[in-house]
């Protein structure tokens, strides 16, 4: 960065045509700026400027120097710019990863929503219900199931979760409903492996606050919300899953909740992203419009 300045302060010099005049030009002394150009000169081992009484006559070398140095800065002015505008303004590209049945029903249409505002913009939308990897895979913003344990993350609760056990009537014609929690343990239960997910230790309160915790067992493990709500519904077993995700299957009777009088911890939704003080402009564009259509999301779940 000093060589930097040392060739800027050459250039100013070579367009003010005088030493005094870059001085005014720079808010530098005149030897100030004398010392740098003659440091330059001094650690090229060539003389880049002729003085005289007339002004400032550059040699070949430094006419030479001059062109190249004074076409870099340009460059780099502008790659600077360019940089800084996206603290202002949101462009490139948003990667934007998100839970499977969350992204494909409720996040992918507000995505193209916001896509929409910023056509600058190219947002990059990926689904998995596993924990992504902010430096590794490039991920700009997360929705994810759980708040993440990393405190480096920025997390914002944009959905709540709440969960119950369910199943077809299919698997119910064969096997009786449990009346307690204690039943599904003789049960063919479908377990979500995924992170902030019960996985196979369900945790279930009655009205009055009192909980149980049951060690389930099943023959059908899924890493994705999606799959394990399709076993469901095939009648393979009973799946812990989010009332916003079958609402539907409940209303049309494709899927029948189970121990009613019982609910598990919320599972809730948050919007993820890198802690940093300085955030990029399409980062924070998109968790702004993300949080004022978590009303939205919650209506529509």
């Amino acid at each position: 960065m000093k060589r930097l300045a040392d060739f800027a302060i050459f250039v100013a010099v070579v367009k003010a045509g005088t030493i005094s005049e870059a001085s005014k030009t720079l808010d530098l002394s005149i030897a100030s700026v004398s010392k740098y150009v003659t440091r330059i000169e001094q650690e090229m081992g060539v003389r880049l400027l002729v003085r005289s009484s007339r002004g400032l006559k550059l040699t070949d070398e430094g006419r030479d120097l001059y062109e190249h140095v004074d076409r870099l800065l340009n460059e780099l002015d502008t790659v600077v710019t360019k940089v800084s505008r996206t603290s202002l303004h949101p462009q490139g590209v948003l990667r934007i990863t998100s839970s499977i049945g969350l992204a494909r029903r409720q996040i992918a249409p507000l995505v193209s929503e916001f896509a929409a505002q910023y056509p600058d913009l190219s947002v990059q939308l990926t689904f998995g219900d596993r924990e992504p990897d902010t430096s590794s895979e490039r991920v700009d913003v997360a929705i994810v199931i759980g708040r993440p344990q990393d405190s480096s993350l920025v997390a914002k609760r944009i959905l709540r979760n709440p969960c119950v056990p369910c199943a077809s009537p299919a698997y119910l014609e064969h096997h009786p409903a449990p009346h307690d929690p204690e039943d599904l343990k003789e049960h063919d239960c479908l377990v979500l492996d995924c992170p902030g997910s019960f996985k196979d230790l369900w945790v279930l309160e009655d009205d009055t606050g009192k909980r149980q915790s049951v060690r389930v067992k099943g023959g059908l493990i899924a890493d994705n919300s999606e799959t394990l709500r399709q076993w469901a519904l095939e009648g393979r077993g009973i799946a812990m899953e989010s009332l916003w995700d079958i609402q539907e299957p409940l209303k049309s009777g494709e899927l029948v909740r189970l121990l009613p009088r019982y609910r598990a911890p919320d599972l809730d939704f948050y919007v993820v992203y890198a802690g940093r003080e300085l955030i990029p402009a399409k980062t924070r564009a998109f968790v702004a419009f993300i949080e004022d259509r978590a009303e939205h999301l919650q209506e529509a779940g």
